[in-house]
């Protein structure tokens, strides 16, 4: 397995034509607290309604696998909307080694977005602003060979989303997830090459 990519040489805040991305702390907790704890945020997510210790053990943890030498990288950003300096949602790029079939482990990485927003910020694009700069992050920045997001496919938001920052429907898994309302969800996974990117 290669060294992962060196977290630590990425600049902070960034900034899109609305939002500046910069690291999660634990001064963000409430923010975050704000729209995690919203039963129609998590309806998708893969944790319930969150109180604020949760939130507050969620950033902690976010915050440790971001620093330099973490076994399981992964970059959990707070998302401001420039306009009011409001925390509006949180992303994440998690950093995994791309696989190996062959004797010899690879040397690249690979990563997975992921994303939630307060539901006041909703309908404004400000979703895909934040994803699509993560994939600046993770292919210019970072160097990754290929970035993959999940969906499920009655989340029509987060498909959109997926789509529209130019990201190729990979594959549906039928009935894969027991949904929080006992029926069964079929899973999207949207995937895009380094060399496939158009930034």
């Amino acid at each position: 397995m290669g060294k992962a990519p060196d977290l630590s040489r990425l600049a902070w805040p960034r900034h899109t034509a609305r939002l500046a991305l910069r690291p999660l702390t634990l001064d963000d907790v409430d923010a975050v607290l704000a729209f995690r704890s919203l039963p129609e945020v998590v309806v998708h997510l893969s944790h319930d309604v969150l109180d604020r210790d949760q939130v507050r053990d969620r950033i902690a943890r976010r915050v440790e696998r971001g620093r330099p030498g973490a076994t399981e990288p992964l970059l959990g950003l707070a998302v401001e909307e420039l306009r009011t300096g409001r925390v509006i949602g949180d992303v994440m790029l998690r950093l995994e080694p791309s696989h190996s079939i062959g004797s010899a482990p690879s040397d690249a990485w690979e990563g997975t977005i992921g994303y939630a927003l307060h539901p006041d910020a909703h309908g404004r694009g400000l979703a895909a602003e934040a994803a699509a700069e993560l994939l600046v992050i993770g292919f210019r920045d970072l160097g990754l060979r290929r970035i993959t997001a999940d969906a499920y496919a009655d989340n029509i938001a987060s498909n959109r989303v997926l789509r529209r920052i130019g990201m190729r429907h990979e594959s549906t898994v039928i009935a894969k997830s027991l949904s929080k309302d006992g029926s069964w969800l079929d899973d999207n996974t949207w995937a895009l090459l380094r060399e496939e990117w158009p930034g």
